[in-house]
């Protein structure tokens, strides 16, 4: 089977597995393939070449034998070093826990894809502890934006590998996390369809956190078809379907409140082109301020974010510990701001947390949020290196739209929209309520036949 660099869709490989046109073994044969022609290594931290090509050998027997465990059985999947699986262990990209013992259960979430029979690639890389929403990792390196040309692109992070397996067509399927916008920010930068989950919407045992409270499970793929059939798989097979009714071309708002400021000019370009695509094709569309967004800002510059809180209470030991010197200073240092935080601000963002996700509730229903997912594309890694204050504003502008949805507890998807005149992609993000994951999915479905050309994707 020939290997080339077109976009894979786990469906379209699904159903070329199924027809006999090729084997597991080969799929997962040819991404390994892949990775070892790739030239860019920092992408994966755990290889599992010889454990997956069994695993694909026993798909293969099966499906010859007509039992297949799942739509996906036999297809390739990459996973966030954040995800415990038994023999290997859990980084969370740090050199801190590089040698750490394995985990001796799985992740629910991994646990529920081998069941279906989906095949473990390895485990990617990502900032340090998920805490940054560039990708930059000293540890493990960078991994490139595979949309990159003359000048290596920032990949958008905190799940950089996952994305860039993705987006460079080495698996269909990957699994990231996202606590302010860490599966949506790269899908947007890397040019893939992301989504980011409401906080409940899978079980996140053996996933090590980063601030429980807004920690989401989150997938990349080309396509929503994958994500949909994705999503059934990672929550179970025991989990029902919580969807009220499923609505497939519903209302459109455009929020002006916060997330279209300072847009690069050619952000708002893109993003104005998919407004005028999706009204063409018969949605309603209304432009609103959505004051609750403004009510979350002020919030954060009053009190804080609950990711610092909760990260730094999460390792406060090893910030006091002479451990602390293999950190990611910059990780280390954002995670100290947290000594100016109080009980009170804490709770008092519990508690406006709680009434604005019943706010958004009760003003959106069934419409879904639409604006940029984030205002600049993907920056430069080398500029982002070698200047802090660059780090810390990009970094900031990044995650600005992206963590008003943690905070409220909304699902995300993100398409790709377009890229600016040097090639570097633009992504919308789409947000319904909290807890309506499938019905955003679903939705995401019709607004995607608009906005992406689906001839791109092929089985190989």
């Amino acid at each position: 089977m020939s290997i080339d660099q077109k976009p894979m869709s786990a469906t379209a490989l699904s159903q070329s597995l199924a027809r006999g046109e090729m084997t597991s073994e080969a799929l997962v044969g040819s991404c390994f393939a892949r990775i070892a022609d790739h030239d860019d290594d920092s992408i994966f931290i755990s290889l599992f070449e010889d454990a997956a090509l069994r695993d694909a050998r026993a798909s293969d027997a099966r499906r010859k034998a007509g039992k297949p465990l799942s739509a996906f059985d036999g297809i390739p999947v990459a996973w966030k070093d954040l995800v415990d699986i038994p023999g290997v262990p859990t980084t969370a990209a740090s050199a801190v826990f590089e040698h750490t013992p394995p985990p001796k259960a799985p992740a629910v979430i991994y646990e529920n894809c081998v069941k279906a029979g989906l095949i473990c690639i390895g485990k990617t890389n990502l900032s340090e502890f998920a805490y940054s929403g560039l990708g930059l990792n000293p540890h493990f390196g960078t991994p490139v934006n595979p949309c990159s040309k003359d000048d290596p692109l920032a990949p958008g992070g905190s799940s950089s590998g996952s994305a860039v397996a993705v987006a460079a067509s080495i698996v269909p399927l990957a699994v990231g996390t996202d606590t302010a916008g860490s599966v949506r920010v790269p899908a947007a930068f890397c040019g893939i369809t992301g989504f980011k989950s409401s906080q409940t919407h899978y079980d996140k045992t053996g996933v090590f956190p980063l601030s429980e409270s807004l920690d989401s499970v989150g997938t990349f793929a080309h396509n929503i078809e994958d994500l949909i059939t994705f999503d059934a798989i990672l929550r179970g097979p025991t989990r029902t379907e919580r969807s009220a009714g499923i609505v497939t071309k519903p209302n459109l708002i455009v929020p002006t409140t916060c997330v279209l400021d300072g847009l690069a000019p050619a952000v708002f370009a893109a993003f104005e082109d998919a407004i005028q695509r999706l009204k063409d094709a018969g949605y309603h569309i209304s432009e609103s301020a959505f004051p609750i967004f403004s009510e979350v800002t002020a919030l954060f510059a009053k009190h804080g974010t609950l990711t610092v809180a909760e990260a730094a209470t999460l390792h406060q030991d090893l910030l006091q510990s002479v451990e602390a010197e293999k950190m990611d200073q910059r990780v280390r240092e954002r995670m100290g701001t947290a000594s100016q935080f109080t009980a009170q601000d804490y709770i008092r963002l519990q508690w406006e947390r709680f009434r604005l996700q019943d706010a958004v509730i009760e003003q959106l229903g069934n419409s879904v949020l639409v604006f940029p997912t984030v205002a600049m594309t993907a920056p430069s890694i080398a500029e982002l290196e070698a200047d802090d204050d660059l780090f810390v504003k990009s970094n900031l502008l990044a995650l600005r739209n992206t963590m008003l949805g943690n905070y409220l507890g909304m699902p995300g998807v993100s398409m790709p929209i377009g890229t600016n005149a040097a090639g570097a992609p633009i992504g919308a993000l789409f947000s319904m309520a909290n807890t309506k994951d499938s019905e955003l999915l679903h939705a995401c479905c019709g607004i995607e036949q608009v906005l992406v050309s689906q001839s791109t994707l092929s089985a190989f």
